[in-house]
Protein backbone atom coordinates (compact mmCIF):
# COMPACT_ATOMS: atom_id res chain seq x y z
CA UNK A 1 0.00 0.00 0.00
CA UNK A 2 1.08 3.12 -0.62
CA UNK A 3 0.17 5.65 1.70
CA UNK A 4 1.92 8.51 2.43
CA UNK A 5 1.60 11.63 5.78
CA UNK A 6 4.09 14.39 5.00
CA UNK A 7 4.15 17.64 7.40
CA UNK A 8 5.63 20.51 5.82
CA UNK A 9 5.18 24.13 5.30
CA UNK A 10 3.69 26.52 2.32
CA UNK A 11 5.40 28.80 1.15
CA UNK A 12 3.61 30.07 -1.56
CA UNK A 13 -0.17 30.49 -2.47
CA UNK A 14 -1.68 27.67 -3.92
CA UNK A 15 -3.23 27.73 -7.57
CA UNK A 16 -6.68 26.67 -7.86
CA UNK A 17 -8.42 25.30 -10.73
CA UNK A 18 -11.87 23.72 -11.84
CA UNK A 19 -13.02 20.69 -13.46
CA UNK A 20 -15.60 21.00 -16.39
CA UNK A 21 -17.86 18.98 -13.75
CA UNK A 22 -17.17 21.97 -10.72
CA UNK A 23 -14.81 19.86 -8.86
CA UNK A 24 -11.71 21.92 -7.30
CA UNK A 25 -8.14 21.09 -7.90
CA UNK A 26 -5.50 22.55 -5.73
CA UNK A 27 -2.28 22.77 -6.42
CA UNK A 28 0.78 23.52 -4.60
CA UNK A 29 5.03 22.88 -3.63
CA UNK A 30 5.14 21.75 0.08
CA UNK A 31 8.34 22.39 1.57
CA UNK A 32 9.25 19.81 3.75
CA UNK A 33 11.58 21.08 6.43
CA UNK A 34 12.84 17.38 7.84
CA UNK A 35 13.96 16.51 4.80
CA UNK A 36 14.59 19.56 3.17
CA UNK A 37 12.96 19.14 0.14
CA UNK A 38 10.04 20.48 -1.88
CA UNK A 39 7.27 18.16 -3.69
CA UNK A 40 4.30 19.13 -5.59
CA UNK A 41 1.08 18.67 -3.81
CA UNK A 42 -2.27 17.95 -5.98
CA UNK A 43 -5.68 17.48 -3.94
CA UNK A 44 -8.56 17.04 -6.16
CA UNK A 45 -12.09 17.59 -4.67
CA UNK A 46 -15.04 16.38 -6.81
CA UNK A 47 -17.72 18.28 -4.81
CA UNK A 48 -15.39 21.57 -5.80
CA UNK A 49 -16.27 22.46 -1.65
CA UNK A 50 -12.87 22.47 -0.29
CA UNK A 51 -11.43 25.52 0.82
CA UNK A 52 -7.78 26.87 -0.38
CA UNK A 53 -7.82 29.65 1.96
CA UNK A 54 -7.51 27.97 5.25
CA UNK A 55 -4.34 26.96 3.28
CA UNK A 56 -2.92 29.35 2.24
CA UNK A 57 0.31 29.48 4.41
CA UNK A 58 1.92 28.07 7.28
CA UNK A 59 2.69 24.50 8.42
CA UNK A 60 -0.05 21.64 7.49
CA UNK A 61 0.09 17.95 7.12
CA UNK A 62 -0.82 16.30 3.82
CA UNK A 63 -1.80 12.49 3.80
CA UNK A 64 -2.34 10.76 0.45
CA UNK A 65 -0.87 8.97 -2.17
CA UNK A 66 2.58 9.39 -4.21
CA UNK A 67 2.43 9.00 -8.47
CA UNK A 68 5.22 9.79 -10.90
CA UNK A 69 5.15 13.15 -12.09
CA UNK A 70 4.96 14.58 -15.81
CA UNK A 71 8.24 14.68 -16.11
CA UNK A 72 9.97 12.52 -19.05
CA UNK A 73 13.36 13.17 -18.43
CA UNK A 74 13.81 11.92 -14.85
CA UNK A 75 12.33 10.19 -12.17
CA UNK A 76 10.15 12.38 -10.37
CA UNK A 77 7.21 12.37 -8.01
CA UNK A 78 4.10 14.21 -6.27
CA UNK A 79 1.81 13.85 -3.61
CA UNK A 80 -2.35 13.01 -4.77
CA UNK A 81 -3.62 14.45 -1.56
CA UNK A 82 -6.54 13.16 -0.07
CA UNK A 83 -6.44 15.19 3.20
CA UNK A 84 -5.03 18.24 3.96
CA UNK A 85 -4.81 19.39 7.73
CA UNK A 86 -3.49 22.90 8.79
CA UNK A 87 -1.29 22.81 11.65
CA UNK A 88 -1.82 25.02 15.13
CA UNK A 89 0.52 27.82 15.74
Amino acid sequence: MNKVFLSGTLKQKPKVAYTPRGGKIIMFPLWVDDGAFSIDVVFVDPQGAADSAGIDGGRIIVSGVLAKGPSKTQDLFRLNANKIIRMEE
